[in-house]
């Protein structure tokens, strides 16, 4: 007999599967041959990595959980015991192309018009027991972020950030970042940001650009720890990137980082996939240091990424488990901190 929780996937994914989502405008916006920015292949590739998720049910008296990988089309014992239990939450970024989709789980309805693209499910019951491992209280959460705006009439800014032609992993980040003093600095527990218009300053997180800026030739550069309270494989993904995305993960997100060493390299315009990139916590005790770079050149920008758990990872844990996304974590503190302060911003050695 199937357990309440995986009568109630089955139940979401035949109302998905009933809604001929390929056939609307979000379905053609994403899985169509009409477009072009991003590519078919790209697009493509967003969703294979997109589908393979975990769906969250919230916790009931008595929960019980089947890992398991439906299809879309499952049949159900009509005869078994009955009971209410709300729909899972599909987690995850919708990307900013897809703006025909109305919200997350419609985006990842329309992921599966791809041929050979079908989702990997794993319901997990929300929660009665614990995170088998948490950062220290005294632990700053959240990315620490940079912002630095480049003069528009500058070279830097029209030969680099604003040629279109100009490949992101031949960026000078050293003369583009090294040595300059941020015009904010902030944290952000999520990095994400969309802004449409290219003549209004940026604000972000509460950081804004100077008087008389605006969005064009704007970098922001994010840098902590990821923490995960299970041991195993997750994945991060960049879900936007308008114009230019750039992820370092492990040692060198901390030195020697340049534009041709990223883990990923996502930009506006150019057939930059895989937009994602896994990693691995050997203990629950570990951090894992990261860096995100991104520019916009002229237009509106947009970035987002995540970090979620890999597929495999729920296999072979016990019923109840729960499974957190990693943390974001700035630093912590101690001289033995295994997640230690940053130097300064204008300290630090690009490449």
């Amino acid at each position: 007999m199937k357990s309440p929780a995986s009568l109630s996937i089955f139940l979401f994914l035949s109302r998905v599967a009933s809604a001929a989502i390929c056939n609307n405008n979000c379905g053609r916006q994403v899985a169509g041959t009409g477009r072009n920015d991003p590519s078919l292949a790209s697009r493509s590739s967003l969703c294979a990595a997109f589908v393979s998720i975990y769906a969250t049910v919230p916790a009931i008296p008595q929960p019980t959980v089947t890992l398991s990988v439906p299809s879309l089309v499952q049949k159900r014992n009509v005869h078994g015991p009955r009971q209410e239990t709300p729909a899972p939450t599909v987690l995850g970024t919708k990307p900013a192309y897809a703006s025909s989709c109305p919200d997350v789980a419609a985006y990842w309805s329309a992921c599966q018009c791809f041929d050979g693209i079908k989702p990997t499910t794993i319901p997990v019951t929300a929660p009665t027991g614990v995170a088998s491992s948490t950062a220290s209280a005294s632990c700053t959460p959240g990315a620490e972020f940079a912002l630095h705006v480049i003069e528009e009439r500058s070279t830097l800014c029209r030969n680099t950030l604003q040629n279109a032609d100009v490949r992101a992993n031949t960026y000078d980040l050293k003369n583009l970042v090294q040595g300059r003093v941020p015009v904010g600095i902030g944290h952000a527990e999520v990095p994400r940001y969309s802004q449409n218009d290219e003549n209004q300053l940026i604000n972000y997180r509460g950081v804004q650009g100077p008087a008389g800026s605006t969005i064009k030739c704007n970098i922001l550069v994010h840098r902590g720890y990821l923490k995960a309270s299970l041991s195993g494989s997750y994945e991060f993904i960049v879900g936007e990137a308008d114009d230019v995305v750039m992820v370092w993960l492990g040692d060198k997100a901390k030195s020697g980082f340049n534009a041709n060493n990223a883990d990923v390299t996502v930009q506006k315009g150019f057939r930059s996939y895989p937009y994602s990139e896994f990693i691995y916590f050997e203990t629950v005790e570990e951090y894992i240091p990261f860096r995100i770079f991104w520019s916009n050149g002229r237009g509106g920008g947009a970035f987002s990424s995540g970090v979620y758990p890999d597929y495999t990872l729920g296999l072979d844990l016990p019923e109840g488990t729960v499974i957190e996304d990693p943390k974001l974590y700035s630093s912590c503190p101690g001289d033995a901190s295994p997640a230690p302060a940053w130097p300064a911003w204008q300290d630090e050695v690009w490449g």
